[in-house]
């Protein structure tokens, strides 16, 4: 299934690495939810037979035509993923609460609920805690960089954006 050695598995388990328990036979057994998180977690394809939900990306940023730029680069490179859009941190909690996305991309800046509030959003819910967040920003600072990375996200990338870097960063996120 992971296209991987079964000693590698194994040493995985025996490591700590990745979650699971002993049958009284001795057999290691893993749950899916536990091997998901572990394959999410090192950016390890996820096979579609773990999949369970529609894979979804929220798009968050003040300005419509970056979110429908990131929406039309995105939807060329992955069709079946879904994808929304929201202008404002208040709608992207809506809009986090009821679809879970796997992905949010974030622009630090907004008005009202900012990036750094809908990241700590995000992050404190433990429905939500294997959500990326992929965090940007036209205004790229180390401090910016730094309080967004304590708030949760995984990478802060500038505007305008380098879609190969964006791209990059969506396939280590969805694992497609």
């Amino acid at each position: 299934m992971l296209h991987v050695d079964p000693g590698s598995v194994a040493n995985w388990i025996d490591q700590e690495l990745l979650k699971a328990h002993r049958t009284p036979g001795g057999h290691r057994r893993v749950a899916s939810e536990d091997l998901v998180a572990f394959l999410r977690e090192h950016r390890i394809p996820i096979p579609p037979e773990l999949k369970t939900e529609p894979t979804r990306i929220l798009i968050v940023d003040d300005e419509p035509a970056i979110t429908q730029f990131i929406t039309r680069t995105l939807a060329g490179v992955y069709p079946d993923i879904e994808i929304v859009e929201a202008h404002d941190g208040f709608r992207a909690g809506q809009l986090i609460a009821t679809l879970k996305p796997s992905v949010v991309i974030l622009d630090l800046r907004m008005p009202g609920m900012d990036g750094y509030e809908v990241c700590r959003l995000i992050k404190s819910q433990k429905a939500l805690a294997e959500t990326d967040v992929i965090a940007m920003t036209a205004y790229p600072s180390p401090e910016n960089e730094q309080r967004i990375r304590e708030c949760g996200a995984r990478v802060c990338l500038t505007k305008p954006l380098d879609t190969d870097l964006l791209l990059e960063e969506v396939q280590a996120s969805v694992g497609a």
